[in-house]
């Protein structure tokens, strides 16, 4: 009787256990069935991930020149090879004795090295930029293990803050460079190019499998941009602009050099600047806009030959109609008084840009009558962007001739009252030294792709402004200003120069008037006046200790003027 229930009790184990291992075996077929059938997708994906890596291949970034008279390039921005030391903490069996041996190859503090060993699972850690090609080379002597040397570019501008409100500059901010001002921005999708892709195998501890599967998707590098700015021209400008400023203890100056002919930009020159290489030392990022295109002023006086040439277009005025200045005019309230506050009698027109007279402008401003002088002010395209390769530009405001109130007409027709765009005044003024015609201008001269394939920049006609005989006439009117009037230290031996200058005071937006001790300087010329190869345009903000324009810009404009024929070789043309 005891035997035969030892023997049923060994039997129910027996079955107990065949059907643990029956449950057991069963639940494994589950799991199987639901990796193998179920999640297969699933975790065949996270198997390629684990084996795989994928890297993104940065493009380089287009160089950008200046050139000289020749076509010779002159590197203005390009990118320049450096090195990025990483290291990888889990692969470092002994941190103490490899930050020791790096810290005397990099000159950084063990503790510095150590602290990036703060993750030991972290496979990649950046610890110093900007490495010199030299302590790479001895890194990579060094045979350390877990060290990594990434070569990676950076931005440079080997003229420092020579043509810098031109140029701009690239942020890093992201991986890839962003252009954030001037041609870097304007053009910054052309400089760029695109970025590449590589896929690859890895093995078991995470290291590229030089055998194995590849898939390489080439970067293509961006695309060079030849400017039209002269080295030789702007490195000029840029001097006589700071000379100017520090002359006159001026608060801000800019200065632009253009082929009249073309529209193409030869010098564009702000003061202050800043380097390029160092952007974000500035705290005042004022500093980083070109006030030529990206600013509007009052700029007084200078409008003048816009006023007359409307008058001569129209044949309302010859440049001998003569008017009697008696020194002032009212309208209402207001009164218009010449710069010297002086009554100067009978006048030609010719006389009246020779001695800049307010009364004269506006004799022909009331000859035209507000509507017709709209006209061609809106023609001018003073209110509008002259379309120019560069960014942020800003349109001019003539917004108080909506009014029509005479005295804002009269005031409009010697630059006071309507705010305009330095580049905007440049290239209405300049048509009348291309024959009444405005051209578009541009800063560009060529854009040249990987493959050597380039892209000119075609000069632009805007339009016809006035006529040829109306622009030769306004040409033959500002020789004599610089001949016989304030301009005559604008002057070069030898030579016809036609020139204006401007002083317009600062609008005073809190109280409606203008500052009393804030002035504008400006000038605009061009020469041979019959023959042009350029027109220069100089403007100083509130210079101290001189009153006039022609006192201050006028000697600027004839060492630039000299300087160009000069440069040029263009014969004298006045016997």
């Amino acid at each position: 009787m005891v035997q035969l229930q030892k023997n049923a009790s060994l039997r129910w184990r027996l079955i107990a256990l065949l059907a643990f291992f029956f449950l057991f075996g069963a639940a494994i077929a589950a799991r199987v069935f639901t990796l193998a059938i179920i999640y297969h997708k699933t975790y065949a994906e996270l198997a390629v991930r684990q084996n795989q890596f994928s890297e993104i291949l940065p493009s380089r970034r287009g160089n950008i020149f200046f050139q000289d008279k020749f076509g010779t390039f002159v590197p203005a921005a390009f990118d320049q090879p450096e090195n990025t030391i990483a290291v990888s903490p889990k692969l470092i069996k002994d941190p103490q004795t490899f930050a020791k041996k790096l810290s005397a190859i990099i000159n950084v503090p063990q503790e510095k090295i150590l602290a990036a060993f703060g993750n030991l699972n972290d496979p990649y850690e950046i610890l110093m930029k900007n490495v010199p090609d030299d302590i790479a080379l001895k890194i990579q002597n060094a045979k350390l293990n877990g060290i990594f040397l990434t070569p990676q570019t950076k931005r440079t501008y080997p003229n420092a803050v020579f043509a810098s409100s031109v140029l701009g500059f690239t942020s890093t901010a992201t991986t890839s460079q962003k252009g954030l001002y001037g041609i870097e921005r304007q053009y910054d999708s052309v400089l760029e190019g695109e970025t590449g892709f590589f896929e690859g195998q890895k093995d078991a501890s995470g290291f590229w499998v030089a055998l194995g599967k590849r898939i390489v998707n080439p970067p293509r590098d961006g695309s060079n941009i030849v400017l039209t700015i002269d080295y030789n021209i702007q490195m000029k400008a840029e001097s006589e602009l700071e000379a100017l400023i520090k002359k006159w203890s001026a608060e801000s100056g800019s200065l632009a050099i253009m082929d009249p002919a073309t529209g193409k930009m030869l010098a564009l020159a702000s003061s202050p600047s800043f380097d390029p290489n160092a952007y974000g030392k500035e705290k005042n990022y004022g500093v980083f806009q070109n006030p030529i295109v990206e600013s509007r002023f009052e700029l007084g006086s200078v409008v003048k030959p816009l006023t007359m040439a409307a008058g001569i277009n129209e044949h309302i005025i010859t440049k001998d109609t003569t008017y009697v200045d008696k020194g002032e005019l009212k309208f209402g309230s207001y009164t218009i008084s010449n710069f010297d506050n002086k009554a100067h009698g009978t006048q030609t027109m010719t006389q009246v840009l020779e001695q800049s007279l307010n009364t004269g402008a506006v004799f022909v401003e009331q000859l035209l009558g507000k509507e017709k002088f709209k006209q061609y002010f809106t023609a001018y395209g003073l209110d509008e962007r002259t379309g120019v390769d560069l960014p942020s530009e800003v349109s001019g405001d003539m917004n108080n001739l909506r009014s029509g109130r005479d005295i804002n007409y009269a005031t409009a027709s010697f630059g006071q009252g309507i705010a305009l765009s330095p580049i905007a005044l440049l290239d209405a003024i300049a048509a009348f030294a291309n024959g009444g015609i405005m051209m578009k201008p541009y800063a560009v001269e060529k854009i040249i792709d990987g493959s050597g394939n380039e892209i000119l920049t075609k000069p632009e006609t805007r339009r016809s402004i006035v006529s040829k005989e109306t622009a030769d006439t306004i040409t033959q009117m500002l020789v004599s200003a610089v001949r016989n009037g304030a301009e005559s230290k604008a002057g070069v031996k030898g030579y016809f120069i036609a020139g204006k200058t401007g002083t317009a005071q600062v609008p005073n937006h809190k109280t409606g008037g203008y500052y009393a001790d804030r002035v504008i300087h400006t000038f605009v010329g061009w020469g041979p006046a019959f023959r042009p190869k350029f027109f220069i345009y100089i403007q100083l903000n509130r210079p101290q200790g001189v009153r006039f324009s022609s006192s201050s810009i006028s000697p600027a404009f004839h060492n630039l003027a000299e300087f160009i024929l000069n440069y040029y070789e263009i014969p004298p043309d006045e016997k």
